[in-house]
């Protein structure tokens, strides 16, 4: 079946835009794409809607889940192996100090903190962990109320995870933190996603309207809070705001005459089928401008660390295709 071309070129943005903050731009900029990881976590949803419906018979749920481990926790296992060892490396040759703990090691591979980055693989699996939940909720709410009520619901869930947070400390404020609230706070981003695909424009305009409201209004009632501020856990105002420029962005996308657009425009598809491994690639030359360099402006990183990125993906595929997609090899 062919592929939506709208997923395709939204999980390309959202990459970029996700490399892109890693870059630290100006500020304006940097709040202003701050809806990219509830884009790819939308994108998350509404192609595991569209390739489940492409079946004649699901994949047993634990065959599901060990592909999905084997996509994404692997691969993440696999990068923070080699970054550890480039460092490693690094360190030797240059004569400077290792800068991680065996504890910052060890959480890296927990995929909690640790250097850093990472998280968001720990999201996406968590996000697979739960889509047939969410795909049943998802087929189940076809209405525009029953899904304005669920969304709700999600949503106080959510403020009850952050203010669980506040009560919390220690180890156990950080397990919670990470494996629960924050990732919990994306899951409807997949809900969403596994609607948008589905239904009508009209309804998913509305949604977006709804959550244009819900984000002008808390933006109004808590004097206009950075966004970024309210990621960790991710709050109403951060989640409304992701949602409402996702749908946009969706909607946009939608429209006949974009989509043969972005059907002609080169190295959209290229961009969604290796946004994993540039991720893991760009992180390279940011970890070296993080830990090495005191003061650098944000556009160094930028005309550095992309095309660093570009070229060790395209080297990668060419001769080592399967070293973050080792399920390819089967």
């Amino acid at each position: 079946m062919k592929r939506d071309i709208r997923i395709d070129a939204l999980r390309a943005l959202a990459i970029l835009l996700i490399m892109f903050a890693h870059t630290r731009p100006p500020q304006w900029l940097y709040e202003l794409r701050d809806f990219d990881v509830i884009l790819m976590t939308f994108i998350l949803g509404s192609s595991y809607r569209l390739s489940t419906e492409r079946k004649n018979k699901p994949k047993p749920y634990f065959t599901y889940l060990k592909e999905r481990f084997v996509r994404l926790i692997i691969p993440a296992w696999i990068f923070l192996t080699l970054f550890f060892l480039a460092l490693f490396s690094f360190t030797l040759i240059s004569g400077r100090p290792f800068p991680f703990s065996l504890k910052k090691i060890f959480t890296s591979y927990s995929l909690i903190w640790g250097v850093g980055y990472i998280w968001i693989i720990r999201v996406f699996f968590i996000i697979a962990i739960l889509s047939p939940i969410l795909y049943w909720l998802a087929r189940k709410m076809t209405r525009l109320l029953p899904q304005l009520g669920l969304i709700g619901v999600f949503l106080l869930l959510q403020k009850g995870l952050n203010a669980l947070v506040a009560l919390l400390s220690g180890t156990e404020q950080a397990v919670f933190e990470q494996y629960g609230a924050i990732s919990f706070g994306y899951l409807l981003a997949a809900l969403v996603g596994m609607w948008a695909v589905r239904q009508s424009n009209k309804d998913n305009s509305i949604l977006f309207i709804c959550f244009s409201l819900l984000f002008f209004i808390t933006a109004s009632y808590q004097n206009l809070p950075s966004i970024e501020d309210n990621k960790y856990p991710p709050t109403i105002y951060f989640i409304s705001y992701g949602l409402a420029g996702s749908l946009l962005l969706f909607q946009f996308t939608s429209f006949q005459t974009i989509r043969k657009l972005l059907e002609k425009t080169p190295g959209i598809n290229w961009l969604s089928q290796h946004s994993l491994e540039l991720y893991y690639w760009h992180l390279f030359p940011i970890m070296y401008f993080n830990l090495y360099v005191a003061k650098d402006p944000w556009y160094l990183r930028f005309f550095i660390v992309f095309p660093v990125a570009f070229l060790l993906t395209i080297f990668q595929n060419r001769y080592l295709p399967h070293l973050f997609q080792p399920q390819k090899n089967k």
